[in-house]
């Protein structure tokens, strides 16, 4: 979709862009830093999840949550969602009641510095081109996750959608809740995709709500097909709602 951008949005893109650039330098090297002190990891954390709140902050972002009563905190789930926008990454780890690792692609963990950023955040790495030959790692890390209390993220679409309709759900957060009997926690994001689409970086202010919708418990009763179908279903027909 063509996004119309304002002459508004292009200046404050240009002052403040420069500025998210910086402070997101700084945030790697704050996190950088953790990996050498006492009690670094929820120092990291906190980091993590400030950085989350900067992000939808200098963008302009209103951001509302509906639903947050149906998450048991003291639980770990396998959140998933739509995914519009890069704006989800701000948007769910702010306004989410549980702490979530997004399951990363390996590519992202070689780049310099910020590979290590990721290693010490604790996110699990996916290798897509060989998870099959590379099953046991990728349960590793996830395991690792879910032993700090943490959830894992997935968006089952596998990449920015924008939003015209649903991209076809691959299985893998079926797979991961039905191997480490984990609810599944659907989540909705709706506007972002007016907001910032994929391959555009212009700051749009607006709003963003996130329908967080009934958990999917007992996953171990569902086969992998069921399971993603449902997950499909449920995410589909609340997509559209507000759009």
């Amino acid at each position: 979709m063509d996004l119309i951008i304002d002459t508004k949005t292009k200046i404050r893109t240009l002052y403040l862009f420069p500025s998210f650039l910086f402070l997101f330098v700084i945030f790697i090297l704050i996190i950088l830093i953790t990996a050498f002190i006492p009690k670094g990891k929820k120092i990291a954390t906190r980091v993590y999840h400030y950085f989350g709140w900067l992000g939808i902050r200098m963008v302009g972002v209103n951001l509302t949550t509906s639903g947050i009563e149906k998450v048991d905190v003291k639980k770990s789930y396998v959140v998933v969602g739509n995914h519009p926008s890069t704006l989800d990454i701000f948007t769910h780890i702010h306004a989410l009641p549980v702490s979530i690792r997004f399951l990363t692609k390996t590519e992202l963990f070689r780049i310099p510095f910020f590979g290590r950023v990721l290693k010490i955040l604790g996110l699990p790495r996916i290798d897509r081109k060989n998870a099959q030959l590379n099953l046991d790692k990728i349960n590793k890390s996830i395991s690792e996750v879910l032993e700090d209390g943490n959830s894992i993220m997935i968006f089952p679409e596998g990449t920015r959608s924008n939003q015209k309709k649903l991209l076809p759900f691959k299985k893998g957060a079926a797979n991961i809740a039905k191997a480490f009997n984990l609810p599944i926690l659907p989540v909705v994001s709706h506007n972002a995709h007016n907001l910032m689409v994929k391959g555009k970086v212009w700051f749009k202010s607006g709003d963003i709500h996130l329908d967080i919708l009934d958990p999917i418990e007992n996953t171990e009763n569902f086969s992998t097909e069921e399971l993603t179908d449902l997950i499909f279903k449920k995410i589909n027909i609340t997509s559209f709602h507000r759009i």
